[in-house]
C-alpha cells in the first residue's frame, strides 16, 4: 500500500493558506553605505578601538549599516541593526595583517535588536523589549543616547492608558552599561570584577495627562548600585549590598494662552547617596549630593507681523545629577552657548575650532566648557574633572556639547523680518551655582568644580539674512557674536583672575548651483583676548570655508573644506606662534 506523505514544502503552503489574512514582510529601508573622507595637514589617523575615527584628520573609511524590520503580525514587530566599525574601514589597510588585528579588522557589530508588541489592550498598548534610543523620556532623566555610534542602551519599555482622555503611563527598565554605574559598577574597591554589575538597571515610571490646552508630565527614576557582600555560606545564595543609589523626580507642563503665549516649565530634583563609596570617578559624585534644576520658557508669537520673541529662565543645580541624562543628542537650553570657533583651543588638531555652534547637555561636567578637553580656569571646573559630554567622539563639522551642570541665568531671543531681511538676536546672561570661596577639597563635588570660583558670562549674538533674487536666489548671511567670560577665582588672590573675550564676524553666500548641487562660501574672523593675572594674551584667526552638497534620490554627498590662518598663544606659554591649518571632510551616503 502506498503511504501518503506530506513534504515540508506542502506543509508550509498549507500553514500559509490556513493563516489569517495578514501580509507579513521584511523592510530594509534605512540601510545604508556610508563613506567618509578626511584630509588635513595634521596628518593624523585613528587606531582607536572605538566606533568612530575620533582624533583623526586623515584617512578614508567605509561603514555599512543593515536595518531589518519584520512586521510579523498586526500586533508584533521586530527589528535589528547591524553596522560595521569605522576605524576598521581604512581603504589603505587592504586586509592582510590588519584584517585580524582586532582594532582594525572589518567586523560587523550588532547595534540593536528589538521586539515591539502592540496588543491593543486598554491598559497596555505598547511593549518594547531590547534596543531603543530612549527618546520617550526627558533628557534630564533618562535621556536620548547616541543611537548609531558607541552606545546602544537595551531594556524594557511599557506604555498604556490611564482610563481618561489624554492620560497615559510609561515604565522603563534600562539595563545600565557598566561604565555608567557608580565607580564603573565595581563597588568601593575599584577594578575588581563584580558579578552584580551585569544585572544593574535604572528604573523610571512616567505619567502624562492633558487638561484642556495644558499638558502635564511627571516621572520618578531610581537606581541602586550593588556589590557582593561578605558571605561565608554561598551555597544558599550570595548576598549583595547597595553601595550607591540615586533618584530623580520630574514635573513639567506646557500650554498655550490665547494663541499668543506658549508656556513651558519643568522642575527636577535629584539625590545621590553613596554610604559605602567615597571616591570620585567618571560619573560618580563623592558621598551624598542633592540638586534641583528648573526651566521656564515663554514664547510670544503674533505680537506683530514678522516678530517673534522667546525667553528662557533656567537654574541647574551644581549637584543635579542623573547618570542617564542625555549626553550630546539633545540641546536643552535656548542659548547658542560658547563660541565654537575656539573649541579645543590648545590642541593642534583643533586650531580651527568646531564648524557648528555649541549645544548644551544636561549630563555631568567635563573639562572644560569651551576647552575641548583642555582644563582652563575660565571653565570653573576642577583640574582633571571628567564627565559624560562625549566631545571626544566628533569630527570638526559636528556640534560640540557643553555641560549645563551648575548654570543659571536667562536668555532672550528675538526674530524679526522686515523688507525680506531676516533678523535675529540673542542675549544671554550666565551665573554659576558653583561660585563660592574656599569650598571643601574633599566635598561631594570637589572632583567637578574648582574650590574658588567667581564667574559670570555674557553672550550676545546678532544675525541677518537676505536672498538676492538673481541666479535662482543667492542666500546671504552675516553674524556677529560676543562672549565675555570673567572668573575672579579666589577673591583674595588677584593672580588667578581671568577675563576671556571672544568676538567673531561671519559672512556667507550660498546658491543652488544646479538642480541637485548646492554650494556656499563663508569667511569668519575671530578674536580671543585673554587677560590673565594682569597679562594680556591675544589670539586671532580667519577661517575660509567651502561647502558643497549634492543629492539624488537615495544618495547624498557633501564636502566641507576649511583654511585657517592666524596667530596667537594656544598653549598660553608666553610665546606667540603663527597658526595655519587645512582640513576637509567629505562623505558619500547611499540609502536603500
Amino acid at each position: 500500500m502506498k503511504k501518503l506523505t506530506l513534504t515540508p514544502l506542502a506543509a508550509a503552503l498549507g500553514l500559509l493558506l490556513a493563516a489569517p489574512s495578514f501580509a507579513a514582510g521584511l523592510d530594509f529601508s534605512g540601510s545604508n553605505i556610508y563613506m567618509k573622507f578626511l584630509d588635513g595637514d595634521q596628518r593624523r589617523i585613528s587606531l582607536a578601538s572605538g566606533d568612530t575615527a575620533s582624533g583623526a584628520d586623515s584617512g578614508q573609511w567605509t561603514e555599512f549599516e543593515l536595518r531589518i524590520k519584520a512586521t510579523i503580525s498586526k500586533q508584533v514587530e521586530a527589528g535589528v541593526r547591524i553596522q560595521s566599525r569605522s576605524p576598521a574601514g581604512y581603504w589603505t589597510d587592504f586586509g592582510f595583517a590588519d584584517e585580524t588585528s582586532g582594532v582594525r579588522a572589518k567586523w560587523m557589530k550588532l547595534r540593536g535588536a528589538y521586539v515591539l508588541l502592540t496588543p491593543g489592550y486598554a491598559w497596555l498598548d505598547q511593549a518594547l523589549i531590547g534596543s531603543s534610543d530612549w527618546g520617550m523620556f526627558d533628557p534630564f532623566t533618562v535621556g536620548q543616547v547616541r543611537y548609531i555610534d558607541r552606545d546602544n542602551y537595551n531594556g524594557l519599555y511599557f506604555k498604556g492608558g490611564l482610563g481618561f482622555k489624554g492620560g497615559s503611563w510609561e515604565f522603563g527598565r534600562l539595563s545600565l552599561p557598566n561604565y555608567l554605574q557608580s565607580n564603573y559598577g565595581q563597588g568601593p574597591s575599584c577594578c575588581t570584577t563584580d558579578d552584580t554589575q551585569f544585572q544593574e538597571a535604572v528604573y523610571i515610571a512616567q505619567a502624562k495627562a492633558a487638561f484642556g490646552p495644558a499638558k502635564v508630565t511627571g516621572s520618578y527614576q531610581w537606581f541602586n548600585d550593588h556589590q557582593l557582600a561578605a558571605d561565608t555560606t554561598p551555597n544558599d545564595g550570595r548576598e549583595r549590598e547597595t553601595f550607591a543609589k540615586s533618584k530623580v523626580l520630574m514635573l513639567k507642563g506646557e500650554g498655550n494662552v490665547l494663541d499668543v503665549v506658549d508656556l513651558k516649565g519643568a522642575v527636577y530634583r535629584s539625590s545621590y547617596k553613596a554610604p559605602l563609596f567615597d571616591q570620585p570617578w567618571i560619573n560618580s559624585p563623592k558621598s551624598d549630593i542633592n540638586g534641583t534644576a528648573w526651566k521656564i520658557d515663554v514664547g510670544l508669537n503674533n505680537l506683530a507681523p514678522g516678530l517673534g520673541l522667546n525667553f528662557q529662565l533656567f537654574n541647574i543645580g551644581a549637584g543635579f545629577y542623573s547618570n542617564t541624562a542625555s549626553r550630546r543628542e539633545t540641546d536643552v537650553l535656548l542659548t547658542e552657548g560658547s563660541e565654537s570657533a575656539w573649541y579645543g583651543w590648545g590642541q593642534s588638531i583643533w586650531l580651527g575650532g568646531a564648524a557648528k555652534d555649541y549645544q548644551q547637555a544636561p549630563s555631568s561636567a567635563k573639562c572644560a566648557v569651551g576647552g575641548g578637553g583642555v582644563c582652563r580656569s575660565d571653565s570653573g571646573l576642577a583640574a582633571g574633572a571628567n564627565g559624560l559630554v562625549d566631545n571626544a567622539f566628533m569630527d570638526f563639522d559636528e556640534a560640540p556639547a557643553e555641560s549645563v551642570q551648575g548654570w543659571k541665568g536667562l536668555t532672550l531671543q528675538a526674530n524679526y523680518e522686515i523688507a525680506k531681511v531676516a533678523l535675529a538676536g540673542e542675549y544671554t546672561r550666565l551665573d554659576y551655582n558653583y561660585n563660592g570661596q574656599d569650598l571643601s577639597a574633599t566635598g561631594p563635588l570637589s572632583n567637578y568644580f574648582a574650590l574658588n570660583n567667581d564667574r559670570k558670562t555674557s553672550i550676545a549674538v546678532f544675525k541677518a539674512g537676505y536672498v538676492v533674487p538673481v541666479m535662482g536666489g543667492i542666500e546671504l548671511g552675516a553674524k556677529y557674536k560676543l562672549v565675555d567670560d570673567k572668573n575672579k577665582g579666589q577673591q583674595s588672590n588677584a593672580t588667578d583672575d581671568r577675563d576671556t573675550k571672544d568676538t567673531g564676524i561671519t559672512l556667507s553666500a550660498g546658491n543652488q548651483l544646479f538642480n541637485d548641487l548646492y554650494g556656499s562660501i563663508s569667511y569668519g574672523s575671530y578674536k580671543r583676548d585673554i587677560t590673565k593675572s594682569g597679562a594680556e594674551i591675544n589670539n586671532k584667526k580667519n577661517i575660509w570655508s567651502l561647502r558643497l552638497a549634492y543629492n539624488l534620490a537615495g544618495f547624498e554627498t557633501g564636502v566641507l573644506s576649511q583654511w585657517v590662518k592666524g596667530d596667537g598663544d594656544p598653549d598660553e606659554a608666553g610665546t606667540p606662534v603663527d597658526i595655519k591649518q587645512y582640513r576637509m571632510k567629505a562623505f558619500v551616503k547611499a540609502i536603500f
